[in-house]
């Protein structure tokens, strides 16, 4: 897997992700054999790392781009890190940015950049005797990250139309970021929704909440909700001893139709480092019911019901009276140890009620990995694509329709180009997506 880290955001985000899969790899209490775990930290450095320095430094297999030198400097320079970036794939081009704007971003500076960011990605792909695919990490806030994000995922398409690219969108706060957030997360989205395979969307303030309710997070920073990300990632895309788990496998369950391509990931159990020890763990199957309950929404007034920012119960409880969004396909991904006593049943996602009634055969698929992850008992990753997602798109809509009505802010993406049809035509397809993921329909349950 090749990552590509656009932006300050994405940059960021790389940066502890690389550094959590370390720690990952060093982690001590196991739970397997000596054995398996070496096959496990082999393939994880052959997924993620593409060689050794002169410095005995792993050296990640990622391309970073940026329009600024600060965080790029910052991060390249890191020197507490057992681990690097290749000087060559550190591309950065000075000169005060995309200034918050999606169109400088995609019809200026992702132009410019773009022969250099593809030649080192050709080089990279070419080291490789098997190329899995993309992972792209970018914000849709600013404009480097989605503008020349959005513009390399298209030429990404393009020129590798056989390979997966993945797109993983940091969502912004619903306020207080940048006045041009709404129209760059809409531009983004369109662009992303019709040029790559899955678009995983991560919203900040759910990140936020996990750190607040679940961490006790004293002083909150970027590091720590980075960190959330990472694990969330991680605990997809790390390696898992099941023939059937590719990145193409997992795109063909999760993404099984051409227009539904946004997931997010559930993840549980979120405990802080400090109290991981002193932590009771539930069974396998109270986890698998907490998951299920963050699908579920109310019955009242048709709004999200937020689970995952709560802790998990051992008691299942009741559940027949909730309504749940309908799903097109989620992959569970449970990591640790199980024994006769601790079995995992994974009944509660294979009921027909719960997907949409045209998915027949490929609506739910369990991987699992017996070694411990992040040196936790326990952990568990649902990678979703259903119908929560309409919420959220249906709200961007709204915010960013009401700033275009009043022309605010267009004049900053006319000056680089971009015409109002490319406004209507960004709207066009994300109301079409929203569209459909709110008529989705479900089996009936008998």
């Amino acid at each position: 897997m090749l990552t590509i880290q656009f932006g300050q955001c994405g940059n960021q985000l790389g940066h502890t992700l690389f550094s959590k899969i370390l720690s990952d790899i060093d982690c001590v209490n196991t739970g397997v054999s000596y054995n398996d775990n070496y096959q496990y930290s082999e393939d994880t450095f052959n997924k993620w790392f593409s060689g050794i320095s002169k410095n005995n430094e792993r050296l990640a297999r990622a391309v970073l781009v940026d329009t600024e030198e600060k965080v790029i400097n910052k991060i390249y320079n890191d020197r507490y890190s057992p681990w690097t970036y290749l000087t060559r794939n550190v591309i950065c081009q000075a000169g005060g940015g995309c200034a918050n704007n999606w169109a400088l971003g995609y019809l200026l500076k992702g132009r410019v950049l773009s022969d250099v960011i593809l030649n080192r990605i050709r080089q990279e792909i070419e080291k490789l005797d098997h190329f899995d695919g993309f992972l792209l990490l970018l914000s849709s806030a600013g404009g480097t990250g989605s503008g020349i994000g959005s513009y390399i995922t298209k030429l990404l398409h393009e020129e590798y139309d056989k390979k997966p690219i993945i797109n993983t969108t940091i969502l912004p706060f619903s306020f207080g970021e940048v006045c041009t957030q709404n129209y760059n997360t809409l531009l983004t989205l369109a662009k992303l929704y019709n040029e790559s395979d899955i678009n995983i969307l991560i919203e900040n303030e759910q990140i936020y909440n996990i750190c607040m309710n679940l961490l006790k997070k004293p002083s909150m920073s970027l590091h720590d909700m980075n960190g959330v990300i990472s694990e969330k990632l991680l605990a997809v895309f790390q390696p898992l001893y099941h023939i059937n788990h590719s990145i193409n496998s997992l795109l063909s369950q999760i993404a099984c139709h051409p227009s539904y391509k946004i997931a997010t990931i559930k993840t549980t159990p979120h405990i802080p480092v400090t109290s991981i020890k002193y932590e009771s763990v539930h069974n396998w199957n109270s986890y698998i019911h907490h998951l299920k309950q963050t699908l579920r929404i109310s019955s009242s007034n048709s709004q999200l019901t937020n689970v995952e920012i709560r802790m998990p119960s051992s008691s299942l409880g009741n559940t027949i009276h909730h309504v749940y969004a309908c799903s097109v396909s989620n992959i569970l991904i449970t990591r640790g140890i199980t024994s006769e006593q601790d079995r995992i049943m994974t009944n509660e996602f294979q009921e027909k009620h719960l997907y949409a009634d045209w998915n027949t055969i490929d609506w739910f698929s369990h991987f699992h990995q017996n070694r411990k992850f992040l040196n936790r008992d326990k952990f568990l990753a649902l990678l979703t694509n259903n119908s929560q997602i309409s919420y959220y798109l249906d709200t961007l809509l709204s915010k960013t329709w009401n700033s275009y009505i009043h022309s605010a802010f267009l004049h900053q993406y006319k000056q680089f180009g971009l015409e109002e049809d490319d406004f209507l035509q960004a709207f066009a397809v994300l109301e079409n997506v929203t569209k459909e993921y709110k008529e989705l329909v479900c089996h009936v349950k008998k």
